[in-house]
């Protein structure tokens, strides 16, 4: 009999993987030529001693909750159903609200990691995270708290060294938390503005104290994943379009403003053919590109048909945005295409006892965590999805 346990634990060095509880957290709006500038000490010794990548790469359209989304499902958002942070759904007939699927489970149609693990009898904690109040197959995470906004950073932190001080019974083995500081700041102040050096300061703390205080009053040795959804473009007054003036002519038309891009959704063809004849004649007409549905961009991973993906897309180019009347945008903002605008790229940390120290890896896609979580967990592979575990596995000890 301990021969043949012997041979099992040796076929399954992913059972190692497992004592290790896995915590992913997310720094919205962090980029990663922040990592250069501003040098945040703890956020660099994670780097120094863990691996990193050269910057990751967002999906399309770079914005929160479509990339968010992206990074816990492993698809596109043609697949998972979050395709904007604002759009509309022909079937439901309805515009997309934040955390929706809080409401209506029928927005999102992919299946996050912590519905796959809570399946698996692996317990999960979230403390914030786009969606995550969704309940999937009637299943939500163990742990979870309600978005709130002005959650002081503080309190989040001593959440998540509570959770590991749990008994083994009742300790989650996944620890989810999204932190908002520094997309708050880079929106509203600007790329090089002393409030985002705060920002990103007051994070490099918060993250310092949270290794600090997990190694000191607990038991625990994580693995921490730490991400970004996105990076940051300037953008500003200046160069926004109104996009009712635009588009003056189709008012009566399903347009959902997006603020880099215009969702539209319109299936008679002649009706498309007509929008992009009279863009064609804007003055404007070189500050966005217009596609048609089954003629998007390959990188986007649109050209399908749904309920959500849009019959039109008029995608802006940075650093223009689409505005309603008399409304109000920031210094930046992020959503454009990142295969197209600088300064997008995000953040990928990877650092504990099941990663490669030193190591640096090429720059990839944000769905690809979604397969390095799932073994750093030790749940079963998942099937249909667009991650690929042989991108991050080299990092990983087993």
């Amino acid at each position: 009999m301990l021969r043949f346990l012997f041979f099992i634990l040796f076929l399954s060095p992913s059972l190692c993987l497992a004592k290790n509880p896995v915590i992913l957290i997310s720094i919205d709006g962090f980029a990663y030529h922040y990592l250069d500038k501003y040098q945040p000490d703890n956020i660099m010794k994670l780097v120094k001693e863990g691996a990193h990548a050269e910057g990751m790469m967002p999906i399309f359209p770079s914005k929160t909750f479509p990339n968010h989304l992206s990074i816990v499902t492993g698809v596109y958002p043609a697949k998972h159903g979050i395709v904007q942070n604002k759009f509309y759904h022909k079937g439901l007939k309805q515009n997309y609200t934040l955390g929706g699927g809080k409401n209506n489970s029928e927005w999102l149609k992919a299946t996050p990691l912590w519905i796959l693990a809570e399946q698996q009898k692996v317990k999960t904690a979230i403390y914030f995270w786009p969606e995550s109040e969704t309940k999937v197959d009637g299943i939500l995470p163990s742990y979870f708290f309600p978005y709130k906004h002005n959650t002081p950073n503080e309190q989040r932190i001593d959440q998540i060294v509570n959770w590991l001080k749990l008994p083994d019974a009742l300790k989650p083995e996944f620890i989810v938390a999204y932190f908002s500081t520094v997309d708050s700041a880079g929106h509203d102040y600007g790329l090089g503005s002393p409030q985002l050096a705060d920002a990103v300061a007051d994070i490099d703390a918060i993250i310092g104290q949270l290794i600090k205080r997990v190694k000191d009053e607990t038991d625990s040795t994580p693995n921490i994943v730490i991400v970004s959804d996105h990076g940051m473009a300037t953008a500003g007054l200046k160069d926004t379009i109104e996009w009712q003036s635009l588009l003056s002519p189709f008012q009566n038309l399903n347009i959902v403003n997006g603020q880099t891009q215009l969702y539209v959704y319109e299936s008679d063809p002649e009706t498309l053919i007509a929008i992009r004849k009279h863009l064609s004649k804007s003055t404007l007409v070189d500050k966005f590109e217009v596609f048609s549905n089954g003629n998007y961009p390959e990188h986007w991973h649109f050209n399908v048909k749904n309920d959500v993906v849009p019959d039109m897309i008029i995608n802006v180019f940075a650093p223009h945005t689409f505005v309603d009347k008399k409304s109000h945008i920031g210094e930046a903002t992020h959503g454009f295409d990142p295969a197209k605008t600088q300064g997008l790229s995000a953040l990928f940390i990877a650092n504990g006892p099941n990663i490669k120290a030193n190591t640096v890896i090429e720059p990839f896609e944000n769905i690809h965590v979604f397969s390095l979580l799932e073994k750093l967990l030790a749940l079963d592979k998942s099937k249909n999805v667009d991650a690929d575990i042989a991108i991050l596995e080299h990092i990983v000890i087993e």
